[in-house]
């Protein structure tokens, strides 16, 4: 059985973390990789957003603690625990909006891969930590030290960091960690509802505001505002563009094309 499932749902891609006997958590060299998945979404010219969750009653249980014992890069020929772990930014790299269906505990790197996403929401039985203090290590994929205080603020940041506290549900959402909590019997399908209506609009602007949306996290307003202008001079030159606007005047849905 793979342990990562991919499938197409009429265009919204569903990343499935597939070890749910092990609480679908993570082993060195796991295989296929999330970096596997992540360039196989880019090639489904079809998909329009991605729902990631976990089957069985947890997300993510982070790293196979277990298997991390037993890990020797040095004797297996391996690479090293970092050069093997997913990109730096997971699910926010790729292009469509993406969603967090939060079934059940994610912890460590779980957490990291949630936070990747553009959009949370937890089924009732949610539980996350970052409990990397209680591991003696930081953040290993470094998202949460870098997203998560510009999703929750500094101060609730550094609560959650520093404690590694496991927060329920209802946590999670005054937090402002995700945007809902429902029941779990229909927390995919409230995901993949999200995600359609995420991605209704054109796919070249989304895109677009997607990438601006992240670059604008790394450099000073000078240099975005200047990208966001030559970007709206590229979009009213494209196809969208214009389908968006007469779609608008014919009162009628739009045809995107993606041009």
């Amino acid at each position: 059985m793979d342990e990562i499932l991919l499938e197409n749902r009429e265009g919204i891609a569903i990343v499935t973390l597939n070890r749910p006997e092990r609480l679908n958590a993570i082993y060195p060299g796991m295989k296929p990789s999330l970096e596997d998945i992540i360039d196989a979404v880019r090639t489904m010219d079809d998909v329009r957003a991605l729902v990631v969750t976990g089957a069985g009653r947890a997300f993510c249980a982070g790293y196979d603690a277990q298997a991390l014992l037993s890990y020797s890069p040095k004797d297996t020929g391996q690479r090293s625990l970092h050069e093997d772990a997913p990109g730096p930014w997971l699910f926010a790299q790729l292009s469509v909006p993406t969603v967090a269906a939060i079934n059940g505990a994610a912890v460590g790197l779980g957490a990291e891969i949630l936070i990747s996403c553009d959009v949370r929401i937890a089924g009732e039985a949610a539980r996350v930590g970052w409990v990397f203090p209680h591991r003696g290590i930081v953040p290993d994929v470094g998202l949460g030290t870098w997203l998560l205080p510009k999703i929750v603020g500094l101060s609730r940041a550094a609560r959650i960091l520093f404690s590694g506290e496991i927060m329920d549900a209802s946590t999670l959402l005054e937090m402002g960690l995700v945007e809902k909590v429902v029941p779990n019997q229909g927390l995919l399908e409230e995901a993949i509802d999200m995600a359609k209506r995420l991605s209704t609009g054109a796919p070249l602007a989304i895109r677009e505001m997607k990438r601006l949306l992240y670059r604008g996290l790394e450099r000073d307003f000078s240099q975005h505002s200047e990208d966001n202008a030559e970007t709206l001079r590229r979009l009213f030159a494209s196809e969208d563009f214009q389908e968006g606007v007469r779609s608008f005047l014919e009162k009628r849905s739009p045809v995107w094309t993606g041009r």
